[in-house]
């Protein structure tokens, strides 16, 4: 048997209905789970080891209840509830106006990294997928760290970096926008899309302790303090790595398909989406109350 065949031969804890084995991928790990909704103490901290060592997990074509969703996530820290208080279920989908994502091509990103609290685990599973639908990519903003010059990561030390929810106007997208002098708190009277805005450090740890970068393509402005033209260059020679082919992990989903990330340290995007009809089942852990907000602003002004 090969070192490559070795690494992903399937392992299991004594006892643990999780077995586990890396991905055919640059990171993450398939996860074969015989236990339903009753996972118990010992398999959660199992299931919380691979996730902060692995920071995607994909368990592959199951029927998996909405209950198995609920427990299985819900091992890795507090589900978001919805208005009554329930865990919230979201939908990704082409197939009606009530997605809670924007539609169309989407770049590599970390939801909701322009609040002061980004979330720190999302789940989704395939819940309708019809044939080759959209797939979703992946970038680890982790193991990036591994692969930037000594030089490179000296620029990075100590500094923070500013993040919009939209870096151009939609009336003027040839033009950046600017950050407001005085941000209004998320909530508060007046709080809209111009004060979707946080600065965080560059260089940081997710929530198990792993350091990680934290900027992404889609809504990293610049890096502060440093003059424009010298944010950009370092940005764009982060993204040179992290966005890298042979570092990018493309999930082609197939019915029943669970995939569960790290949003502080693995970045997700959809390419320009086909009109294959696909609908992901999302709960996402999060430890403040932040969605309904964002979705009840997002709606008012078209957009989601």
């Amino acid at each position: 048997m090969s070192a490559s065949q070795r690494s992903r031969a399937w392992t299991q804890a004594a006892g643990c209905r999780i077995r586990s084995r890396a991905l055919d991928a640059p990171f993450g790990a398939e996860l074969a789970i015989d236990a339903g909704a009753d996972l118990r103490a010992d398999e959660g901290e199992v299931l919380r080891a691979l996730f902060a060592e692995h920071g995607l997990l994909v368990v592959r074509g199951r029927e998996i209840s909405r209950e198995e969703q609920i427990a299985w996530v819900s091992a890795l820290g507090r589900l978001e509830p919805d208005a009554s208080g329930q865990p919230m279920e979201m939908e990704v989908t082409n197939q009606h106006d009530r997605s809670t994502a924007p539609p169309g091509e989407l770049i590599f990103h970390y939801d909701y990294a322009y609040d002061p609290q980004p979330i720190p685990a999302i789940s989704m599973y395939g819940l309708l997928v019809d044939g080759e639908v959209t797939p979703t990519r992946f970038a680890n903003s982790s193991r990036v760290l591994q692969a930037l010059p000594a030089h490179t990561l000296a620029a990075l030390e100590g500094r923070e970096a500013a993040h919009a929810c939209f870096l151009y106007s939609p009336e003027r997208p040839e033009e950046r926008t600017p950050e407001p002098e005085v941000l209004i708190a998320r909530g508060e009277p007046g709080w809209g899309p111009l004060h979707y805005w946080a600065h965080h450090p560059l260089l940081w740890s997710n929530a198990a302790g792993t350091p990680t970068l934290f900027a992404c393509v889609q809504h990293t402005d610049r890096i502060v303090g440093v003059p424009r033209a010298e944010s950009d260059a370092l940005l764009a020679e982060i993204y040179a790595h992290l966005y890298a082919d042979e570092a990018v992990y493309e999930h082609r989903w197939l019915p029943g398909d669970l995939v569960i990330w790290d949003n502080l340290s693995v970045q997700h995007a959809r390419p320009e989406p086909n009109d294959r009809p696909r609908t992901l089942r999302r709960f996402h852990v999060s430890d403040t109350d932040l969605t309904l907000q964002y979705l009840e602003v997002g709606r008012k002004h078209g957009y989601v």
